[in-house]
């Protein structure tokens, strides 16, 4: 089952109506909806990147059009059309026009009971109804990183920018020995040299898989993480050592991240030029080949919700069958996946 128990609803309106946007808010926050407009942006942040951000964040996006929607209401509903993003206008003596003329708006008057007579049409079942037809009816977009230092550089921008946001994901990850068997220590600890053994890697490639940890430990550390790892891998051309020192960091992440935060599906011999990362519902990004000494490749980054949400599905089933296979239960996950690597470890040296 997805986690993930609410829908993001970006608000664009005149700043002249701002009293009926106040009064669509209450009504999706008394919904279980997780409403988003500009008055929750930092003043640290330059305004139209976090309407940007907040935009392609959004589960669906929602214009306020009346007789004041101004020219930057109509840009940034081109902008959430770009990005295939879900639209539900609510309308005031006004009908979508323009590039959401096909749309069917919500119309709302000034009658003091029309919320209260209309709430049905602002309920979680009905954005639900909006976000499962989007997932059958548009083309998700995709940024691809080619090389592996793009796919670990674009890694952390995702997760930052959910970070600069307020929030934070539960990460899903299957592959290898997933993101936290990287070192969480600065490129100039001796760890880094036992991670590749004989093997040269270069400081900007440490760096900016350090920078991967810690911006993905913050989302496990606040909202749990799921893994799907293959601990048999040999790491052939790094040699026994590398392979010791990034199984023995893996395990000291599973020791101090608390138990209740963590579960782990162990598949060995599963694909291992296929990786696939979530973070919440916010991003997902998927590998499909790698080279050895070289990592992952053409990795494919989407922020398209209603994609992320059938990636979420597909994820837990696969998550909840190998552990049903192996008879273990989740909560004692962790546990065989530390007994298992231990054993491994042991047989190493």
């Amino acid at each position: 089952m997805i986690d993930e128990k609410t829908y993001r609803i970006f608000i664009s309106y005149s700043h002249h109506d701002s009293d009926l946007a106040d009064k669509v808010v209450a009504v999706l926050r008394e919904n279980g909806l997780q409403p988003m407009l500009d008055k929750s942006f930092s003043i640290s942040s330059g305004f139209h990147e976090q309407i940007k951000n907040y935009i392609a964040h959004a589960h669906v996006f929602m214009p306020i059009i009346t007789n004041h929607s101004s020219f930057w209401v109509h840009q940034e509903i081109g902008y959430a059309k770009a990005l295939d993003i879900p639209v539900v206008p609510v309308s005031f003596e006004q009908d979508p026009g323009q590039m959401i003329s096909d749309r069917q708006a919500v119309q709302w008057d000034n009658s003091p009971d029309w919320f209260e007579k209309n709430k049905e049409k602002f309920s979680f079942d009905e954005f639900a109804k909006v976000v499962l037809e989007s997932q059958q009816d548009t083309r998700p977009l995709y940024e691809c990183a080619g090389l592996q230092e793009q796919r670990t550089d674009t890694i952390v921008k995702y997760a930052n920018k959910v970070v600069s946001l307020g929030a934070h994901g539960h990460v899903r990850q299957k592959g290898a020995l997933s993101s936290f068997h990287i070192p969480d220590e600065h490129v100039g600890h001796p760890v880094w040299r036992e991670r590749y053994g004989e093997i040269e890697a270069s400081q900007l490639r440490c760096q900016l898989q350090w920078k991967e940890r810690i911006a993905l430990q913050k989302h496990a550390e606040a909202c749990g993480c799921s893994l799907i790892i293959d601990p048999t891998l040999t790491y052939g051309k790094y040699g026994q050592q590398p392979r010791v020192s990034r199984l023995k960091e893996l395990l000291r992440f599973f020791e101090e991240i608390p138990a209740e935060k963590v579960q782990v599906a162990i598949n060995a011999g599963m694909d291992k030029a296929h990786n696939v990362l979530i973070v919440g519902n916010w991003f997902a990004a998927e590998s499909r080949t790698a080279a050895l000494g070289k990592g992952y490749e053409q990795t494919n980054f989407t922020r398209h919700t209603p994609t992320i949400h059938s990636m979420i599905e597909e994820f837990d089933r696969e998550f909840g069958s190998i552990l049903k296979i192996q008879g273990i239960e989740p909560q004692n996950s962790v546990a065989h996946a530390i007994g298992t690597i231990e054993k491994i470890i042991a047989d190493l040296v």
